[in-house]
């Protein structure tokens, strides 16, 4: 008897008109929610990917600006002030019109904890990144920079690390 009263009510109740609008107003907003998530967590991916890249850039032109009379001469160093400064520059001018930066690229660039090895050796990086190592002169860069989203949904710090050396002679 309880069967029959079951299949009964489902079968009346299945014939009613306006029920899939309502399943459908039901899971829209999950389905938008999930969505817009997807969304913002692939444009902080693509954001962190393109300030490293900025980082990364900045450190292989820094580091390429060798003494060229000690070049001559078999031999590499590199003049400290001087990476530093096209270092800054560089990584200044590839910020520009990126998106999800808080700050200008001017402040940003500003952040950056530059570390200049001469004669090589290994760059520390904080929280725990793997360190750097090498036998020819080497530029390090890391940067923790505030950034958003393009939804907007938070502030985060990402830890940006990037390292370049110099090609031995052979």
């Amino acid at each position: 008897m309880r069967f029959n009263v079951l299949v009964r009510w489902l079968q009346r109740h299945h014939r009613e008109r306006g029920q899939s609008l309502i399943l459908v107003a039901l899971v829209l907003p999950f389905l938008i929610a999930l969505v817009l998530t997807c969304i913002e967590i692939g444009e902080r991916f693509w954001e962190k990917a393109a300030i490293e890249d900025a980082l990364q850039q900045a450190t292989r032109s820094s580091v390429q600006s060798f003494r060229y009379a000690d070049f001559a001469q078999n031999s590499q160093s590199i003049d400290q002030s001087r990476v530093l400064d096209i270092a800054r520059r560089t990584y200044q001018a590839n910020l520009t019109g990126l998106r999800g930066l808080l700050e200008d690229p001017a402040t940003v660039a500003g952040q950056v904890s530059w570390m200049v090895r001469p004669a090589g050796g290994t760059c520390t990086f904080p929280n725990g990144h793997p360190s750097v190592s090498a036998t020819t002169p080497m530029v390090c860069a890391t940067l923790t920079p505030r950034m958003t989203g393009l939804l907007g949904w938070g502030v985060w710090t990402p830890q940006i690390d990037a390292a370049a050396t110099l090609d031995p002679v052979p």
